[in-house]
C-alpha cells in the first residue's frame, strides 16, 4: 500500500471517529443528561404528587427506548452486518424504511445489486447514501428525496436529490456531513459533484469500477 494511500486511510479513520464522537455527544449524551433530570424530578415529586411522579417515569421509560435506538443506529453504521446476514438488497430497504419511518418526507429508492462487490466497497457505498440522506433530513427541509444508483461498465452512478432550500456557499465549504460523503468518495478513488439551489440540491457521483 503507498504511504499517500495509508495516510489517506488513516485520516478517513480519524473524520470517522469525530463524526461518531459528535453524534454521540449531541444525541445520546444530551438524552443521558435530561434522562437524569427527569429522574430526578420523580424523585422529588415522589412523596408529594404521585401522578406527576408517575408522568415523569413515562417520559423516562419513552427517552430510554429512544436512546437504545439511538445507540443501535450508531453501533450499526460502524458495521452494518445486514450485508451478512440478509444481503445488499434487504439492507438498502431497511434503511429506507428508518428514514421514513419517524421523518415526514417521501423517500425514492432506486438502486441496483451490488452484492457481489467486495464488502468494504459495500459498506463504504451503504455510508455514503445514509450520510447523504441524514444530511437531507438535518438541514434540507425537503418534502422528498430520491437516491438513484445504476452499475454501468467502468463504473457506478450514484445520484442523490432533494426539493430542499439549497446549500448556500458557506455551508458547502464547511459542512461536516457533505465533508464526510467527499472522504468517503475519495476513498474509492470516485468524483463528487455539487448542484444546488434554493429548489433542491443534487449530489451527482461517480465510483470508478
Amino acid at each position: 500500500m503507498m504511504e499517500n494511500d495509508r495516510l489517506e486511510i488513516l485520516s478517513m479513520q480519524e473524520a470517522e471517529r469525530k463524526r461518531i464522537a459528535e453524534d454521540l455527544h449531541d444525541t445520546t449524551v444530551q438524552d443521558l443528561v435530561h434522562l437524569s433530570q427527569q429522574l430526578e424530578l420523580a424523585i422529588l415529586y415522589l412523596d408529594k404528587d404521585t401522578i406527576q411522579t408517575k408522568k415523569e417515569l413515562f417520559e423516562a421509560r419513552n427517552n430510554i427506548k429512544k436512546i437504545i435506538e439511538d445507540m443501535r443506529e450508531t453501533i450499526y453504521d460502524l458495521r452494518p452486518m445486514a450485508f451478512d446476514d440478509i444481503g445488499w438488497e434487504s439492507a438498502i430497504e431497511n434503511l429506507k424504511n428508518n428514514l421514513e419511518e419517524n421523518n415526514d418526507i417521501n423517500v425514492i429508492f432506486n438502486i441496483c445489486n451490488i452484492d457481489n462487490y467486495d464488502s468494504l466497497i459495500k459498506i463504504t457505498i451503504y455510508r455514503i447514501i445514509r450520510e447523504a440522506c441524514q444530511n437531507i433530513l438535518k438541514h434540507a427541509n425537503a418534502s422528498k428525496m430520491v437516491v438513484n444508483m445504476k452499475e454501468n461498465t467502468n463504473s457506478i452512478s450514484l445520484m442523490i436529490m432533494d426539493d430542499g432550500i439549497g446549500i448556500g456557499e458557506y455551508d458547502r465549504m464547511n459542512h461536516f456531513g457533505l465533508s464526510m460523503v467527499k472522504e468517503k468518495v475519495g476513498l474509492l478513488s470516485g468524483r463528487l459533484s455539487i448542484f444546488t439551489n434554493e429548489n433542491g440540491t443534487t449530489l451527482d457521483i461517480t465510483i470508478p469500477i
